[in-house]
């Protein structure tokens, strides 16, 4: 990948799951970390990632997954496209880069609103400049998300709601 800005209009692949070696790079960051008792799991299914476990709000309520990706990949980009099946539950892209608070990562948040639609895939289509803040779930005053300061990228699922879900991932892109 090309670490020169991203051509107006035109899209970079960060994620793509046709690639065998893309699913290794993953890994699930579940709320034990915290004394919860949420669990995820992943899966290679066809060209895809499988995404699916249980939320368990007490003591929790999150499970995420994340990938390191190349330093300045994402420069010049304004939205992320991100291809998905879900089970109508709400899920967040989330990023991350060298942005602190109180001497923590920020994280940078969005919900995956489906737009377009590619047959039984949806398209969700993220705006990197009206990204929330955030330092573990709360809201946090910082400055706005810095896509050529990008060092991971992922998926979490923090509805609220007790029970299962079930998602697929089939591939990223940042686009300017």
């Amino acid at each position: 990948m090309s670490l020169v800005d991203i051509d107006p209009g035109t899209c970079r692949t960060l994620v793509d799951f046709t690639d065998p070696d893309e699913f290794a790079l993953w890994e699930i960051i579940n709320d034990g970390v915290m004394g919860g008792l949420s669990k995820g799991h992943i899966e290679q299914v066809d060209d895809a990632l499988s995404f699916t476990g249980t939320i368990n709000t007490d003591g929790g309520g999150f499970t995420s997954l994340r990938r390191a990706v190349p330093e300045g990949v994402m420069a010049g980009a304004r939205t992320l496209r991100i291809v998905y099946s879900g089970d109508g539950r709400t899920y967040e892209a989330t990023l991350r880069s060298d942005a602190r608070t109180r001497g923590r990562r920020i994280a940078y948040r969005a919900p995956l609103t489906a737009g377009e639609s590619d047959g039984d895939w949806s398209v969700a289509v993220v705006d990197l400049g009206e990204m929330e803040t955030s330092l573990f779930g709360q809201q946090v005053d910082a400055p706005a998300f810095a896509p050529e300061n990008a060092h991971s990228i992922g998926l979490i699922i923090a509805d609220g709601i007790d029970g299962p879900f079930a998602m697929k991932l089939r591939r990223i892109e940042a686009c300017a």
